[in-house]
């Protein structure tokens, strides 16, 4: 009985080819477009995320920014009691803060924002590079 069973398992290996070449080839090559695919949608849900991150602290920003402008009416109102100076002084102050926003847009907004989007893109293949390394 039981070298039936030892005779049936060894008839059962000759049976299996052993994998391949072009085998191995495949399934190596399933897998990199597995992880590949499997990087790309991390990466698109790393940027979406930082993307609705940005929206909501800009529309938080946008909340400060008319609480400070509702506090700064209320402060000369009391000192200078003249409605119509003081919207005209925070008119200044806002079109004050859009011109340096607007000088200074590059610095501000489009460079931290372009480095945030371009190192949440690249940065696995920067940890992927780093293992290589430590491979060697």
């Amino acid at each position: 009985m039981a070298d039936n069973c030892v005779t049936q398992i060894m008839v059962r290996k000759k049976e299996e080819k052993p994998a391949g070449f072009v085998d191995t080839v495949k399934q190596y090559i399933d897998l990199k477009a597995e992880y590949y695919q499997l990087s790309f949608v991390e990466k698109v849900s790393v940027l979406v995320g930082k993307v609705v991150l940005l929206i909501f602290t800009a529309l938080l920003g946008l909340a400060l920014l008319m609480l400070l402008i509702l506090l700064i009416y209320n402060v000369l109102m009391a000192w200078i009691g003249i409605g119509w100076v003081v919207s005209l002084i925070e008119i200044g102050f806002v079109l004050l803060l859009m011109a340096i926003l607007w000088i200074f847009r590059k610095p501000l907004i489009i460079h931290p924002v372009a480095g945030s989007i371009i190192r949440s893109l690249m940065d696995a293949e920067d940890h992927e590079k780093e293992d290589t390394d430590e491979e060697e």
